[in-house]
């Protein structure tokens, strides 16, 4: 299991709080990811990939993201981490947003 974390992110250390000692801490915003990593996040979320993006953030802001492809997206975010939505919990399979933060903890009750 991996988490997408940004400590400066008040949510995203709350949701630490809800991990075990075996989840992959990932600072996206320090290590530069592939485009190929995002497009996976992308694929893999089962909703409105929009909600994966924090469309507010500069090189998002007035962009219009909706028009973009995966593959675009996938590559725009490689290039702007900062504009994922944050934290986030890849099991692998799935993709979950911890907006609310409560949502992480959940899916690991499940």
């Amino acid at each position: 299991m991996k988490y997408y974390h940004n400590p400066r992110c008040s949510k995203s250390r709350q949701g630490l709080t809800y991990l075990s000692s075996n989840v992959e801490i990932i600072l996206y915003l320090k290590e530069h990811l592939s485009a190929s990593v995002y497009v996976s996040i992308l694929e893999r979320y089962d909703g409105d990939v929009l909600k994966l993006l924090r469309t507010q953030e500069p090189p998002a802001k007035g962009r219009n993201l909706g028009s973009y492809n995966i593959d675009e997206l996938g590559e725009f975010l490689s290039q702007n981490p900062i504009v994922l939505q944050r934290p986030i919990l890849d099991d692998g399979e799935s993709i979950i947003v911890g907006r609310p933060v409560e949502n992480i903890q959940k899916y690991l009750d499940n």
